[in-house]
């Protein structure tokens, strides 16, 4: 078989196993007509958790309400924690993987004051190898750790938001 047939069939072959287990590509974010402009508001406001769904919304074309004014809707971070903890030892005892998680809870309301998510909760966790003759690059890896938790947390309460939105 000539190497263009077999990249056509391979691509053939992949779109169908695709399509065959359900796989759809995410569809942009739904609102319901009148949903109106959403606060996002936190404990913290200048949490960067806080600043990447703003961006986020922004970008779905939700009008965000700076400040919540003039708010139709509110999504407030009730709790946003982080913690890390050793999961494996050596025989020395010294720390050999960590993992490190984040949850955030978090409420949705609604333009007319009905609550669409109440105390949701989402957790997310990366677990990873820690090099204690290599301390200099540990804090470096958990710095970006938490950047990819925090970005993968901004796209699960996309994902949250838009399933308890498409209840209309």
């Amino acid at each position: 078989m000539r190497p263009a047939r077999r990249l056509t069939a391979t691509a053939l072959l992949a779109a169908l196993v695709l399509a065959g287990c359900g796989f759809a590509p995410r569809g942009a974010l739904k609102l319901p007509a009148g949903f109106g402009p959403l606060a996002v508001s936190a404990a913290d406001p200048y949490s960067p958790l806080v600043e990447g769904l703003r961006r986020d919304l922004a970008r779905a074309g939700l009008a965000v309400a700076e400040g919540g004014e003039g708010a139709g809707a509110r999504l407030a971070i009730r709790e946003e924690r982080w913690e890390t903890r050793p999961i494996s030892v050596d025989a020395f005892v010294a720390v050999r993987e960590v993992e490190t998680r984040y949850t955030v809870v978090f409420d949705l309301v609604d333009a007319a004051g009905a609550k669409r998510l109440d105390g949701a909760r989402i957790e997310l966790a990366r677990d990873y190898v820690y090099e204690a003759a290599e301390s200099f690059g540990n804090p470096g890896e958990q710095e970006i750790i938490q950047q990819e938790l925090r970005r993968d947390m901004q796209a699960a309460l996309l994902r949250r938001i838009d399933i308890a939105l498409r209840d209309d």
